[in-house]
């Protein structure tokens, strides 16, 4: 695991850790101004950064603190956070022309703060190119180098941006090419057809992998269920058929007729399904437990459905069908997107089912 102090996290230079060391004396020759870059080592080899400049003010009553005091108490081992927190010190540096020692340990907190909404609320979560790094070590074992893919994702434009799993996959798994089941929700609605049309795509020899996978956003408020969109000064729901459709049975509304809501059938079966789980949602305290649990009941109204279309009717007799699920976060600020992994298995031509999510994800 990868794991750095607050005060490593800038891996300063010998000349640099000498400028701001404290000493009783009080000349500017112990303060270096935001024409002066410090120069980094370990941040420039992660994240490609520019050196940085920082501001800083002396007084005979205050000398200037270590970055060990200043950045003590913020230790960080997750490396998405490192990175977030790497991009957005480039952005405020790029944006002012320089840095606070102050601005930078509020960077830092902020990337561990998100980081332990997550962890708290979605165990085993992980960055998106972390999670394809560990799939694509499982289908190597399994010389699985033939395959389509297909996913079951909302259609929301947040959840098909460059680094998402979902780009990810497609590039790295799918060899550029991927077949939609999802709807609304990541449920597949395109149900036992589209899989059939699906699978019956699959080249002679080669494999099946489907991802299926709700999704839930974080907003720059760091609430859960919400996602700061570019261009809009308010954040909103994500996702919002997910959040809508549990506004609808909270408000006590009449459940929708499905024979003849014909308009809007992806959402009224939501709002169906999610009416027979709300005695576990209204268990749950308002906010980011709520919206935590909503993704975890959304994912299996998506699982259960596409339990019903899957098939192994494809390929030849030496074909694998790999079936991966989870939820998807919409992180903010700097951060690549999340992902947690609920199931990851194999099927295979003679009816076994092998279970690869602790070979891939391991405990938590």
């Amino acid at each position: 695991m990868f794991t750095t102090t607050a005060a490593a996290f800038l891996a300063l230079s010998a000349s640099t850790a000498e400028a701001f060391a404290p000493s009783s004396s009080t000349t500017t020759n112990n303060v270096r101004s935001a024409q002066q870059p410090l120069q980094m080592s370990y941040l420039d080899s992660l994240a490609g950064a520019q050196p940085l400049s920082f501001t800083t003010t002396t007084s005979s009553s205050s000398p200037p603190s270590t970055f060990g005091e200043l950045l003590s108490g913020d230790d960080m081992n997750d490396l998405c956070a490192f990175n977030a927190a790497s991009l957005d010190i480039q952005s405020t540096i790029s944006s002012n022309g320089g840095i606070t020692a102050a601005q930078i340990q509020d960077s830092i907190r902020k990337a561990n703060e998100v980081v332990s909404i997550i962890r708290q609320n979605f165990p085993g979560a992980m960055g998106s190119s972390e999670i394809l790094e560990r799939v694509k070590r499982v289908l190597d074992i399994y010389n699985a180098d033939n395959i389509l893919l297909t996913q079951s994702v909302c259609p929301d434009e947040i959840n098909h941006e460059h680094g998402d799993i979902t780009d990810l996959f497609i590039e790295n798994i799918g060899g550029g090419k991927v077949f939609h089941l999802g709807g609304l929700a990541g449920v597949p609605f395109t149900g036992k057809t589209g899989f059939g049309a699906y699978s019956a795509h699959v080249a002679d020899g080669g494999h099946a992998f489907v991802l299926q996978a709700p999704h839930i956003g974080m907003s720059d408020d760091l609430e859960l269920g919400k996602y700061s969109r570019e261009g809009q000064d308010h954040a909103g729901s994500a996702c919002g058929a997910a959040v809508g459709a549990m506004c609808h049975c909270m408000a006590g509304n009449p459940m929708p007729d499905l024979a003849t809501a014909t308009a809007d059938w992806q959402m009224n079966f939501l709002i169906q399904e999610i009416g027979k789980r709300m005695p576990a949602l209204n268990a749950c305290a308002e906010g980011n437990e709520k919206q935590a649990e909503l993704a975890r009941q959304t994912h299996q109204i998506g699982k259960d459905m596409l339990e019903q279309c899957l098939s192994t009717d494809f390929g030849d007799a030496d074909s694998m069908l790999f079936v991966m699920t989870g939820i998807q976060i919409n992180m903010p600020f700097e951060f690549e997107d999340y992902f947690q992994p609920l199931s990851f298995e194999v099927r295979k031509k003679d009816g076994s089912v092998v279970d690869l999510y602790q070979e891939a994800f391991g405990s938590w």
